[in-house]
């Protein structure tokens, strides 16, 4: 593609499917109702067909790593890994945390990524420089865990789906920006390094949890629950 700085192709699976493709000019998105996730591949080749382009183009991949969707992240790390394995270029894992809070800049402020039916997983930060907290619950309890600061208006901000404004493109944007940043920062952008954030976890972990509390009386975080 002749005049572009860095073509890069961003990709969001963690809710509904995403992708945009941006030469840090123009921004090329396709986006599809949740559930969509045949779609990826396709909107890869529209985005890029309208840019005149073709993937041997692409410098860059930013791929939303989670939490979000358990079956929308595996299959849209799965693609974007392969498809960085294939072309030969850096690939940047980039949190949905990250992705729902770009460009904010009022704290306190808690990013929410939902996960199965009524049950988000979110990231509470007090501060620009604080230390973040991780906590996970019905909408009500992320709700509750707002209210516990104590800020003018009542509770802190709380963005992400079900939560605040989301558009359509939104997510695959953040992705391609944050990518470029990754990429300025140079870190070590290889496909390998890519890991899924599901927002909980593993069983192993969890059974022996709750072994230990029965023998100890000690509080046990509970998992996501297991309905749709």
């Amino acid at each position: 593609m002749s005049g572009s700085r860095l073509l890069v192709l961003g990709i969001s699976t963690a809710g509904s499917a995403e992708v945009a493709l941006s030469n840090d000019g123009t921004d090329i998105v396709r986006a599809g109702a949740a559930g969509a996730l045949e779609l990826v591949a396709a909107f890869v080749d529209e985005a890029v067909a309208a840019a005149n382009a073709t993937l041997n183009d692409v410098a860059l991949i930013g791929v939303c790593t989670g939490p979000g969707s358990f079956t929308g992240l595996r299959i849209g790390v799965a693609f974007a890994k392969t498809l960085a394995q294939t072309l030969g270029v850096p690939i940047a894992g980039i949190s949905t945390y990250d992705v729902v809070t770009f460009g904010n800049a009022v704290y306190p402020v808690i990013a929410v990524a939902r996960g199965k039916k009524d049950h988000y997983y979110a990231r509470v930060t007090a501060s620009e420089d604080g230390d973040p907290r991780f906590v996970q619950g019905s909408h009500a309890e992320i709700e509750r865990a707002a209210s516990e600061f104590n800020v003018s208006n009542g509770k802190a901000v709380i963005l992400g789906q079900d939560f605040s404004t989301v558009r359509p493109g939104d997510a695959a944007r953040a992705v391609v920006a944050l990518a470029r940043q990754a990429h300025a920062r140079a870190e070590a952008l290889d496909w390998p390094n890519i890991t899924v954030d599901y927002g909980q976890r593993p069983n192993a972990v969890l059974n022996w949890e709750r072994r230990l509390a029965g023998r100890e009386g000690r509080p046990v975080s509970r998992r996501e629950p297991s309905g749709e």
